[in-house]
């Protein structure tokens, strides 16, 4: 009995660790874009990168000696998955990315917490508490901070808010995509789940890609801008990606989803030190009431399970 004890807890370790890496490789990751994007086009960057990690990852389940074929009864629940956590997903992320500070999308994404809690409790997959919905609303009121203050005061332009409110955008569609992948890893492998829904939402991007992806042979373009298209595809996309998934399967959506609040604070960091980005202080309060009210999502999220 204690050794099954001191196995689980080995696991959950693992777990707790992989996510720590996960969090630091995705926040390297915004800096390592914005890179890229000095050099290739928004779609043309990520069609390559989404092609690029589909082969990886399948590369890894021949490796793995998988069972590659999917049952016919998942298709469509892998298509849908696909679409939304690839296809439209990328298409948000790419152009807010590029729009807006790499500081202000990991801002934004640290409400995934929040969002995941409203996805869940819209499609009946958990009740949520008095304060879990305060913390929405708080988180929501730190959004609207960090969207308004990008050039040092109130600036209601779709100029200055447009990549911010597709990143936004990009957390509903994330959110959908985590809350729908749990019955499918009860049946397969987070690798296995990551593969196909990446694959399949690739070939629906690649069409929006096409023209630029055309293009790039004839754009001199840098080793660093080739070498920071590597790192997103490789770690960002492949590595994180199955990490991410593997600790839903093992812990769930709670425990995985509130490693997102480290996000922004080793992003602005990497943007600080890489691109010379600096937060205003309405921004600053913005990051700060959006991790309160996270915060106070988790602690209601828990209480609305304990009490069910």
């Amino acid at each position: 009995m204690r050794k099954n004890e001191s196995k689980a807890g080995a696991q959950l370790g693992l777990t707790d660790l992989g996510m720590l890496m996960a969090v630091v490789l995705w926040s390297l990751n915004f800096p390592m874009i914005k890179i890229a994007l000095r050099e290739f086009s928004p779609l043309g960057f990520n069609g390559v990168r989404l092609v690029f990690a589909s082969g990886l990852l399948f590369l890894f389940l021949v490796l793995q000696k998988e069972k590659i074929v999917l049952p016919h009864r998942d298709w469509r629940l892998f298509l849908f998955l696909g679409l939304v956590g690839t296809t439209f997903y990328q298409l948000c992320f790419i152009h807010g990315l590029n729009w807006t500070t790499a500081s202000n999308s990991a801002i934004i994404i640290a409400m995934a917490p929040a969002i995941i809690a409203l996805v869940s409790t819209s499609f009946r997959h958990e009740r949520l508490s008095w304060l879990t919905w305060w913390g929405i609303v708080i988180s929501f009121a730190g959004l609207y901070l960090v969207i308004t203050q990008q050039v040092g005061g109130f600036v209601w332009s779709l100029k200055y808010i447009k990549g911010d409110l597709l990143i936004f955008t990009a957390n509903f569609l994330w959110a959908i995509y985590t809350v729908w992948a749990k019955p499918l890893l009860k049946r397969y492998s987070p690798l296995k789940f990551t593969a196909w829904t990446m694959t399949l939402g690739t070939i629906f991007f690649l069409p929006f890609a096409a023209k630029d992806i055309s293009q790039l042979p004839q754009t001199r373009i840098s080793l660093s801008s080739w070498g920071a298209l590597a790192y997103s595809g490789i770690f960002a996309l492949a590595i994180c990606y199955v990490i991410w998934y593997s600790s839903v399967k093992r812990v769930g959506n709670s425990r995985t989803a509130i490693y997102d609040n480290l996000i922004p604070l080793f992003t602005i960091l990497f943007a600080f030190l890489i691109l010379e980005e600096r937060l205003s202080l309405g921004q600053g309060m913005g990051a700060m009431i959006i991790i309160v009210g996270v915060i106070m999502t988790r602690l209601g999220r828990v209480e609305a399970q304990e009490t069910e």
